[in-house]
């Protein structure tokens, strides 16, 4: 895949380096327990993910420093630390060398495997990837409505991930671009876009129409539905849709995390309005049925991007040009000057 992007001067070509600075998804934190340990791969390299008895997980580059096991592959957890299963030498979460037990060394304090931010985010597992390892400078934001009740709970029902072979930026560009929606999703494809720029912050407010012409449906029992649905992206790897209550009031979650120069994970998590006397958590009624909808919508974009040759510097139309450059401009601020 890396090799089918083409090379191009364009200040606006898509990156062939696709490890953007920001926050990413690497597991649901249900999977994990205390006292787990999860190999990874992301970002084209070896990761182990482990939680300590606390609770608190950690993420560190999968080798251990003394003679190159993988900590992930037989690794255990003892207290906060992770013992590496040939020499039980002990690391720190923050990738510290705490014991090597039959030295009289005790540890190599100046010894650190790679560590990485992360965040236990309303059951994401989210972890800060800079390439020069620079620490976060912005926080994956407060999601309202998970907090309040009136919304089905996003685990376990409510989720999906997918191995896709596409870029990661290709997932988030799909803001700027209304004119496939009719093509690919069979929607309105009179959709209109507007988009505002602030930081690592994309804000889209799409106007379309539910149900046109049908004079009825389940989505919309009263006829078509004029409809803003909002996209808010953060960095790369993190990005929201939310749907009105004229629909279906909804937030949706994605996060866009590559797995290597081919591939990217795309992770995917819902939570809709409750049914009318709901308190279950397994979403029930319009929900379910707008929720099955929604993991339908988005795996029909997999076709074209796994199928595709990235052009580094499409030809757009006036229409499409605007928002797709200004996109991709805001884009770049995430990738290293000398990796683009």
């Amino acid at each position: 895949m890396a090799d089918e992007l083409e090379r191009s001067d364009s200040p606006l070509s898509l990156p062939r380096y696709r490890y953007a600075t920001g926050w990413y998804q690497v597991a649901w934190s249900d999977d994990i327990a205390p006292g787990d340990v999860k190999k990874l791969h992301y970002f084209g390299q070896e990761l182990v993910c482990f939680r300590g008895e606390s609770g608190r997980i950690n993420v560190l580059d999968a080798y251990c420093l003394h003679l190159g096991a993988h900590l992930g592959v037989g690794g255990v957890v003892k207290g906060e630390m992770i013992v590496c299963p040939w020499h039980n030498w002990h690391w720190n979460g923050d990738g510290s060398n705490a014991l090597i037990p039959y030295s009289q060394q005790k540890c190599k304090k100046n010894l650190r495997i790679r560590s990485y931010p992360v965040q236990d985010w309303y059951g994401l597992v989210m972890v800060w990837h800079d390439r020069d390892a620079g620490e976060p400078y912005w926080q994956p934001p407060r999601v309202p409505e998970l907090e309040n009740g009136r919304y089905y709970p996003l685990h376990p029902h409510g989720r999906m991930l997918n191995r896709v072979r596409v870029h990661p930026q290709m997932i988030v560009e799909n803001a700027a671009d209304p004119y496939h929606v009719g093509p690919v999703h069979q929607g309105d494809d009179t959709a209109t876009t507007s988009f505002e720029f602030k930081g690592h912050h994309l804000h889209a407010t799409i106007e379309t129409v539910y149900g046109k012409g049908k004079p009825s449906s389940w989505l919309t029992p009263n006829g078509p539905v004029q409809a803003s649905v909002t996209y808010d992206t953060y960095g790369i790897g993190l990005g929201f849709v939310r749907f009105p209550s004229e629909v279906i009031g909804t937030v949706q979650i994605t996060s866009h995390t590559p797995v290597d120069d081919e591939y990217t994970d795309y992770w995917f998590a819902l939570a809709s309005e409750r049914e009318p006397g709901d308190s279950g958590d397994e979403p029930t009624g319009r929900a379910a049925r707008f929720l099955e909808l929604q993991r339908n919508v988005i795996r029909q974009d997999f076709f074209t991007w796994e199928n595709m040759k990235y052009l580094a510097s499409p030809n757009l139309t006036p229409e499409e040009a605007k928002d797709y450059m200004a996109l991709r401009k805001w884009a770049r601020q995430f990738y290293p000057a000398d990796a683009i």
